[in-house]
Parts: structure tokens; C-alpha cells; sequence
């Protein structure tokens, strides 16, 4: 099964978290850009997107990539 995911495109461009999301979309799954999801302080501390409309911030991008991984249906 696949997921959706959103992400903030200021957050991309501060956190550099592209090769997780490049790696989702070669799993399938469907990545896409916006321009805010308001979640501004969360957002500034760390990388982090939206999974099926629930949001994960995570202190760095292997702390986000574990994060997704145990959401991920097996």
C-alpha cells in the first residue's frame, strides 16, 4: 500500500531531506510540494512533511527517515 506525503518547500530547502523523499518515490509512494503547511515551529526546528495527512517532524533527516519507516504499512 502506498502513502501520500507533503512537503513544505521552505522546509525542503533548509533541511536538504530530498534523498528520503526521492527514495519514496522510487517505493511508489505519491511526493508532493507545497508551499506551507503551516506548521512553522515545528518546521524550523528540523525536517518534516505530512504522511496521509498526519505531520512528523523529526531533529534530523535519519530521525524523520526511522519516523516514516515505522508508519510505512509492511
Amino acid at each position: 500500500m502506498t502513502s501520500v506525503f507533503v512537503v513544505c518547500l521552505r522546509n525542503l530547502q533548509e533541511n536538504r531531506h530530498g534523498v528520503l523523499l526521492d527514495q519514496l518515490v522510487e517505493e511508489g509512494h505519491d511526493v508532493s510540494l507545497a508551499h506551507c503547511l503551516n506548521q512553522c515551529i515545528g518546521c524550523r526546528k528540523g525536517p518534516s512533511l505530512s504522511m496521509d495527512g498526519s505531520w512528523i517532524g523529526a531533529a534530523d533527516e535519519a530521525e524523520l527517515r526511522a519516523s516514516v519507516k515505522a508508519k510505512l504499512p509492511k
